[in-house]
């Protein structure tokens, strides 16, 4: 099983929002697309009456830490993170065709337990990570990228991103 994840700023009702806790604690495989990093919680305000929010989603099971974006802009460059240039994930994908289309995220500093594989640079702004690996306390493991908005989807390299990320946490060795 895997889960994809593509939500924005949704509080759910608790027995909904306890399925998704029970299959990340079940260690099963997960992939978050850009607003998945906050996914399930309001902006400054807390859930309304009869609905939950799982504000910590972003730091346990993404590994990141969102904070905002930068504003409407120049498209973002994508380059490899250091050593990542091997991992599966990328296998077959030119690096030099995949452009940032929506505003590039502010999500560092990663949590300890992630490794990033792409970063994503604009002008006048530090490089963030824009895709990566988390490796959770449950045992499972999270592909995000922050990546994602309606251009990117356009782009054959990203879309072969996904499909990797896809095939390499459900492949039976996959760590």
């Amino acid at each position: 099983d895997l889960a994809i994840i593509s939500v924005r700023r949704r509080t759910l009702l608790a027995d909904q929002l306890q399925i998704i806790r029970d299959f990340v604690g079940s260690g099963k495989p997960m992939i978050g697309i850009r607003t998945a990093s906050h996914a399930f919680c309001l902006r400054d305000k807390p859930a309304p009456d009869g609905r939950v929010d799982w504000q910590e989603f972003d730091r346990d099971v993404i590994g990141g830490s969102y904070t905002n974006h930068h504003g409407a802009g120049p498209e973002t460059t994508i380059t490899l993170a250091a050593s990542a240039a091997e991992h599966p994930v990328l296998a077959a994908i030119n690096v030099a065709e995949l452009k940032g289309t929506g505003s590039l995220y502010k999500v560092s500093p990663l949590q300890p337990s992630a490794s990033p594989l792409l970063m994503g640079t604009i002008p006048d702004a530090d490089a963030e990570p824009v895709a990566w690996l988390n490796k959770r306390a449950d045992g499972g493991t999270t592909f995000y990228t922050s990546l994602g908005h309606v251009g990117n989807f356009e782009q054959p390299a990203f879309r072969r991103l996904l499909k990797n990320a896809c095939d390499w946490l459900t492949a039976s060795s996959a760590p």
